[in-house]
């Protein structure tokens, strides 16, 4: 009988090693796959007809691969095409990407933003704040928002916001992109609270 438990065992653990290592060997496969498509993505990028470039950045923002996403982003947020770069925005938007906002201000005290970024989900402690926020439906093609009524318009390379919870509680901004993907510009308060802003569009 223990003999019988014995082999048993023997054969356990042999059955055990030969699963674990058909999963590594299957791990690796998937692994240099994953590769794979990531060089055959890269590739596909260098087309030199920038509306294939385009379209094909689209569809990388739409996969469910945060890799691939990253990719897609920074080969049109650093392209030396002012028009990519401009498509880049469009796309990314379009995507209906949830941005991170961040805002750091030089005065006092922010009392206002303070209680708008709160009350829109996000924190603001201090002089500095973050939001995450998704980027809603295109009305066309150089505006996002609701109710025909634009929270962010497209203007060449910079993006003009209209952040507005309704009852007056709401600023306005203009972002430019800079040479490394990130949107600057200044936000205004309603009641008039300045901060400066940035919203890193390769996130």
């Amino acid at each position: 009988m223990k003999r019988i438990l014995a082999l048993t065992a023997a054969t356990f653990v042999f059955a055990s090693a030969a699963t674990a290592q058909q999963t590594f060997e299957q791990t690796i496969a998937a692994a240099q796959a994953e590769v794979g498509d990531i060089a055959r993505y890269q590739e596909a990028l260098q087309n030199p007809d920038p509306r294939f470039q385009y379209a094909l950045i689209q569809q990388m923002l739409k996969l469910p691969d945060p890799a691939l996403q990253r990719i897609a982003k920074e080969h049109a947020l650093f392209s030396t095409n002012p028009v990519m770069r401009e498509a880049a925005i469009k796309a990314i938007f379009d995507a209906k990407t949830t941005l991170r906002m961040q805002f750091a201000g030089s005065g006092e005290t922010y009392d206002s933003f303070t209680r708008l970024v709160s009350q829109a989900g996000g924190v603001f402690v201090g002089k500095t704040g973050e939001l995450l926020t998704p980027v809603p439906e295109a009305i066309n093609n150089e505006c996002w928002g609701t109710r025909g009524s634009c929270r962010y318009r497209q203007v060449g390379n910079s993006v003009q916001i209209v952040f507005d919870l309704g009852n007056r509680i709401s600023f306005n901004a203009n972002v430019t992109l800079g040479n490394d993907g990130v949107l600057r510009g200044t936000a205004r308060h309603y009641i008039g609270e300045l901060v400066q802003m940035q919203i890193d569009l390769k996130q």
